[in-house]
């Protein structure tokens, strides 16, 4: 299993803390992500920090022209995760993923202090076992029940699990001094958390005793919560913990518990390999930004000379790519983030060669071969596809904090950014499997989702859709086929269900992929599949369940 290591910036150094899978960074904690680890939460700091000398570039042309879309068109590559070789005990020779602490608030377990991780002094990181990450923890140094006990073998603090975001995803620790004092200044707070448990409500008590130690002031952290409560909290200060960053802000804040799942909600594309035997429409759409510039068909074949991507044209006359550059600017470009969403783009060249596979359009990532039918299911089944051998790339572009972004919106507009200033490089994965591809009649599909269009349920999916646009204050989408995505996400989940019962694979680790079209070009089939991170990919248990004695039942 290949591995990215994580560094902690701290007084002592660079410092490996853990292990996370490549896949994690893209998908569930990514850049600005808070990582919960053994014994401390950390979170990841911006691409800036990185080291990308370091990671392996990654190929997909597609995919990388999709990202430029989103983040400029200085992206040069895509590029894995450094990895942490573990055969070097020199950390500063050691690459992998830089974090730091966060939230930088700590609670003792043995006299419940909670203070601050900076100044140094009151809190210790204490990391002595080499070879052993999960082991690193910050300790109390000052505990007053643990004086006899010597820093390693103290118990670990407990990161303060509350923070504070705002609506365009500015994420901070939570003010405790200002939230227990009311707002009235404190030289040397002394607080200390306590939890007691409650039938009615959680009763989490921050106590200060800096001012009156027979009288302290106290304060229930449940008075922050709700929207009530979150007029009683301090305006932003526009931070981006990984990015070190303030800004001048001042909107309001919302209270969140460490760990909740609206705290990084990652913006990621992804592309399959498609083979080089792809049409010549499908290249020049996959590399528009750059064969639409060109001024004549004399640089336009310079440009195809000496750029790796295009070496799929060199084969053919520089005017018959140049005609097609001409027809598609006649036709308002191919599909773009500028014309059309995102994600159509990518997966209108998947669908063209998922419905119509054929053998000249095979490689060693790639293999589709289509199989009968199974009896009794013509009316409903156009066809079914083996994709023994596929290769998915993802890349991610971007993180929203409090709300998620929209399906296949690469830029969605609380977006928070990867980096300080425009990233030359954007973080991807790769990952090699199999699938199973079904498409659907279409006449047949057009037919149902007419009929289900005014159904009750479908319009109250559709309500909720536009209200949930109004709400984030983006255009109505009257073109979004809310009938017909929920006939196809609905199916396929169904056969997720069933089909992990014997393929040997569980229903987390199967993926879907729909393809709905645009409007004008509908279409109507999914691809369920299964990767892994190694060279090699996976077993074959989910593509030998499209042969028709196993798909029909």
């Amino acid at each position: 299993m290949r591995r990215a290591g994580s560094l902690a910036n701290t007084a002592m150094g660079p410092t490996r803390i853990g292990d996370v899978r490549p896949s994690h960074l893209v998908s569930t904690g990514g850049i600005g992500a808070i990582v919960d680890l053994p014994a401390m939460s950390v979170v990841v700091c911006g691409l800036n920090a990185w080291s990308p000398e370091k990671a392996a570039p990654i190929t997909e042309p597609r995919l990388l022209e999709a990202v430029r879309r989103a983040l400029g068109p200085q992206v040069r590559q895509l590029r894995a995760a450094p990895s942490d070789p573990s055969e070097s005990d020199d950390p500063w020779a050691r690459n992998g993923v830089p974090v730091m602490p966060f939230p930088r608030w700590a609670r003792c377990p043995r006299c419940y202090r909670l203070g601050p991780l900076d100044p140094p002094g009151q809190f210790e990181l204490v990391h002595r076992w080499g070879r052993r990450p999960d082991r690193a923890k910050w300790v109390h140094s000052t505990c007053p029940r643990q004086t006899q006990t010597k820093a390693v073998n103290r118990k670990a603090c407990l990161p303060a699990r509350f923070l504070v975001v705002c609506d365009d995803g500015h994420m901070d620790d939570f003010p405790y001094v200002e939230f227990v004092h009311h707002g009235l200044p404190c030289e040397g707070p002394q607080l200390t958390m306590r939890d007691t448990s409650s039938t009615l409500s959680p009763r989490v008590v921050v106590t200060c005793t800096e001012k009156h130690p027979s009288d302290p002031v106290s304060r229930n952290i449940q008075d922050a919560a709700g929207r009530e409560g979150w007029a009683s909290l301090p305006r932003c200060r526009g931070r981006h913990p990984h990015l070190q960053r303030f800004e001048d802000y001042g909107k309001p804040l919302h209270l969140m518990v460490l760990g909740a799942s609206n705290l990084w909600f990652s913006v990621t594309a992804s592309a399959l390999h498609l083979p080089h035997g792809l049409g010549l429409v499908d290249v020049v759409a996959a590399n528009w930004a750059l064969l639409s510039a060109q001024p004549g068909p004399e640089v336009l074949q310079l440009v195809i000379d000496q750029a790796q991507n295009l070496a799929s044209l060199r084969d053919l006359p520089v005017g018959e790519v140049w005609e097609c550059v001409q027809s598609l600017k006649a036709a308002a470009g191919p599909v773009t983030s500028e014309n059309g969403p995102d994600a159509d783009d990518l997966l209108g060249a998947e669908w063209r060669l998922l419905a119509r596979p054929t053998t000249d359009k095979q490689d060693d990532d790639f293999r589709a071969e289509p199989v009968p039918v199974p009896a009794g299911y013509a009316g409903l089944l156009d066809q079914v596809v083996q994709v023994s051998r596929l290769r998915e790339v993802r890349a991610l572009v971007g993180f929203t904090r409090n709300s998620s972004p929209e399906r296949g919106d690469l830029r969605p507009g609380n977006g928070v950014p990867l980096s300080v200033g425009p990233p030359t490089w954007a973080l991807a994965v790769e990952q090699r499997g199999e699938g199973v591809f079904l498409q659907l009649h279409e006449d047949k599909v057009a037919k149902w989702e007419g009929l289900a269009n005014d159904h009750p349920r479908v319009v109250a999916l559709r309500d909720a859709y536009n209200r949930w646009r109004a709400n984030r204050q983006l255009a109505q989408s009257p073109g979004f086929p809310i009938a017909r995505y929920l006939l196809l996400h609905t199916l396929s989940h169904l056969l997720v269900r069933q089909i992990s019962l014997e393929c040997g694979y569980s229903s987390a680790s199967i993926r879907e992929r729909l393809y709905t079209g645009v409007p004008g070009d509908p279409h109507a089939g999914f691809l369920l599949s299964t990767a892994a991170s190694d060279s090699e990919g996976t077993l074959g248990g989910l593509v030998a369940l499209a042969q028709p004695v196993h798909l029909r039942r």
